[in-house]
């Protein structure tokens, strides 16, 4: 059942404390306050922490209960915010505990977003290549479901669609019937066909959906 806005007010104190903040200090210097991520679209679970972007004056930061993710006022409107990944998945799935989704109507997909995640999965794959005989196996299966993951949203944002949070590609990516040859041919959009990221995503087996609790890179 959905949440009323005092409910999720009252589920963000006791985070937002922790962090030495309170709704009421964070509401008071921010025009809006949007819900977003897993939370947002009902498809968390008792891990999930809690996602906020908050339009006012503040640095953003993680912890494990509550990432703050602040974006200028004067940055609202600009280009690389409306073109941005982000702002289509909070324009898609955003609660709004303060202030008007008055920007969302000017979102759109851009090639500088598509760009931007291209440069990242080029960068993890070079990164990788490297070093990939010294990381732990564990390690290396977290890394190919990262990358995955990272390709399906690169699909999403090719295409101009919001990205979805990372459950609902978890669980788009299991009902696959051929994973392997849907991954080669993400990669191969994203040119990042390199031998590394092929030789190991043609064995399903090496990863799996999803590899557990983690921090998530991203969009959530």
């Amino acid at each position: 059942m959905p949440k009323t806005r005092e409910e999720w007010i009252a589920s963000l104190e006791p985070r937002l404390e922790r962090g030495g903040s309170s709704w009421e200090k964070l509401s008071g210097a921010c025009e809006q306050l949007v819900i977003f991520g897993s939370r947002a679209a009902g498809v968390s679970n008792e891990d999930s922490d809690v996602d906020l972007l908050c339009i006012g004056p503040g640095a953003s930061r993680m912890s494990r209960a509550l990432d703050l993710v602040f974006i200028a006022p004067e940055d609202l409107l600009g280009e690389r915010w409306l073109g941005s990944e982000l702002a289509g998945h909070v324009s898609r799935y955003g609660i709004w505990l303060k202030g008007e989704p008055d920007w969302v109507h000017r979102h759109h997909g851009s090639h500088q977003a598509v760009e931007r995640k291209r440069q990242k999965l080029l960068h993890r794959l070079q990164a990788v290549e490297q070093h990939f005989h010294l990381l732990d196996p564990l390690y290396l299966q977290k890394y190919l479901t990262l990358t995955r993951r990272d390709l399906q949203r690169f699909e999403h944002l090719t295409h101009g669609e919001p990205v979805p949070p990372t459950p609902i590609l978890d669980r788009a990516w299991a009902q696959l019937g051929n994973p392997g040859a849907k991954l080669r041919e993400l990669a191969r959009e994203a040119s990042v066909g390199s031998p590394f990221l092929l030789e190991r995503l043609s064995v399903p087996e090496r990863w799996p959906a999803s590899p557990g609790p983690q921090r998530l890179q991203g969009c959530r």
